[in-house]
């Protein structure tokens, strides 16, 4: 049987133990003779660890051995050829593929006999307990690290850099960012990425940004100094609260705290609207609804060419019902006279909404509020509380999992609320006194706003406008129709 023989030492056995290349090739020469075995070839790692199979005499045999050079590996003890579980398994389930066959020349390790073969599957069995147990304490190893606020590894985030212990802010690219979450007040995610790729801004990969690219930055909390771990879970799709994330002083924020959430809420109301509704360039489309049937209107333009010429678009709203369903007879209302009508009526819309009773409602609101996100620092607080004794080593992982899993849950809850109690109420986002600073300048900041302006101020001041008409019409823009404002909150 053609056979060959693989040999290796570190420079720290050769001196504590005597493995020398000469021992173990002599021994092994005498065995390979004892059996009647051809040595077609010696292979010689000297100075090389077995902790893992980059070592270049193995890989070389290896390679001998899938060209069917030989019939038989001789080692001189198991651990010569590798000290890892699982890279045995890997290295026997090579050997068995190719029928190469395997022999310890001072062990039972011989996959030549019955016996030797049951080996093989007890070295597979404990390879999957080695990963099994080997992901554990990763995954515990990394719970720790990342309650220490430090960095676990993974994709750099754009905006930043890695120096081995923090992420620095690249100033460059921290401009965008900012930017990005500027124009996500007003804009949607394709509209902020065509608006980037334009400026001929690219991600940190050197790629054209996408819709999802822009999203995943403006949910991302690495850029307020949090971190998210979730275990490789996938759950980045969850919102914040259900995700496990850490204060790290290892980051240095991009964006404030303020602006960070000011944009989750903007978003998670998106979840509720329509996006186009509150992104596109319709300036009415998240608010308005149809005094005929309930239903939102939304947005259309018809493009009309002029005498000389020149081709204009006009931009009207119609009931989303009678588009679907054709069941609605709201007729299509041109925005410029909806905006014309909105001025003239303002006052007699908003008059009433600062009354002793309404300012009484704002400010019960506001204490509610306030209740509620004292309560929430203080879960928060004591979140940080159980990770620090867990840090300090008192008490173990098992009870914070406990504690933090009730914590999380009263923390869901009433972040809950407080979601609750401002888009309750969308007055109640602003204060009393900046409600009613922005509706007395409303008329004198409407005529110098571009689209994008007019279209938050009208969000900003109204959660609703309903509008209704006298005159029934046919599907298409028609002639100007009669109609007034219903109610607005």
């Amino acid at each position: 049987m053609k056979s060959a023989l693989y040999i290796r030492v570190s420079t720290e056995e050769q001196a504590q133990h005597g493995y020398s290349l000469a021992a173990q090739e002599e021994r092994l020469r005498a065995y390979a003779m004892s059996q009647d075995w051809e040595i077609v070839k010696i292979y010689r790692d000297e100075g090389r660890s077995a902790k893992d199979l980059k070592r270049e005499q193995l890989q070389r045999m290896l390679t001998d051995l899938k060209g069917g050079l030989f019939e038989v590996v001789l080692v001189y003890r198991l651990d010569r050829l590798t000290r890892s579980v699982i890279d045995l398994y890997k290295l026997l389930k090579i050997f068995d593929e190719h029928n190469v066959k395997f022999k310890s020349a001072t062990e039972v390790y011989d996959t030549t006999t019955a016996i030797g073969r049951l080996f093989i599957t007890l070295v597979a069995a404990l390879a999957q307990w080695e990963r099994e147990n080997l992901a554990e304490r990763v995954k515990f190893g990394m719970l720790k690290k990342a309650s220490l606020g430090e960095w676990t590894g993974g994709v750099i985030p754009y905006g930043y850099a890695f120096d081995g212990q923090s992420l620095q802010v690249i100033k460059n690219e921290a401009d965008i960012i900012k930017k990005i979450f500027k124009m996500g007040k007003t804009k949607g995610m394709e509209s902020i990425a065509s608006a980037l790729n334009q400026e001929g801004c690219r991600t940190k990969k050197g790629f054209h940004w996408s819709g999802f690219s822009v999203h995943y930055i403006l949910r991302n909390p690495v850029y307020i100094g949090i971190f998210r771990y979730n275990d490789g879970s996938g759950k980045t799709y969850q919102s914040l609260e259900d995700q496990r994330t850490f204060k790290s002083d290892h980051i240095e924020p991009i964006i404030t705290e303020e602006a960070f959430w000011e944009i989750q809420k903007i978003l998670d109301r998106r979840k509720h609207n329509s996006g186009k509704a509150s992104t596109g360039k319709y300036y009415f489309t998240s608010v308005l609804r149809c005094g005929k049937c309930g239903a939102s209107m939304t947005g259309t333009a018809y493009k009309y060419k002029e005498k000389n010429g020149e081709i204009t678009k006009t931009k009207y709203y119609r009931c989303s019902n009678k588009v679907k369903m054709k069941s609605c007879t709201m007729p299509q209302i041109k925005e410029s006279r909806l905006a014309e009508e909105l001025i003239r009526v303002f006052d007699d819309l908003t008059k009433s909404w600062f009354s002793k009773s309404q300012t009484k409602r704002i400010v019960d609101l506001d204490d509610n509020a306030k209740a509620a996100a004292n309560e929430l620092d203080k879960i928060r607080k004591a979140i940080d509380k159980y990770k620090l004794m867990f840090i300090n080593d008192l008490i173990d992982i098992e009870e914070l999992n406990n504690q933090l899993s009730v914590l999380k849950t009263q923390e869901k809850n009433v972040t809950a609320e407080l979601n609750k109690q401002s888009e309750t109420e969308n007055v109640a986002e602003l204060s009393t006194q900046e409600l009613e600073n922005l509706i007395y300048h409303f008329k004198s900041v409407w005529d110098i706003a571009e689209d994008e302006e007019r279209k938050q101020l009208i969000t900003s001041i109204f959660s609703e406008i309903v509008i209704d008409a006298n005159e029934e019409s046919s599907y298409g823009p028609g002639t100007s129709k009669q109609f007034w404002f219903v109610r607005a909150k």
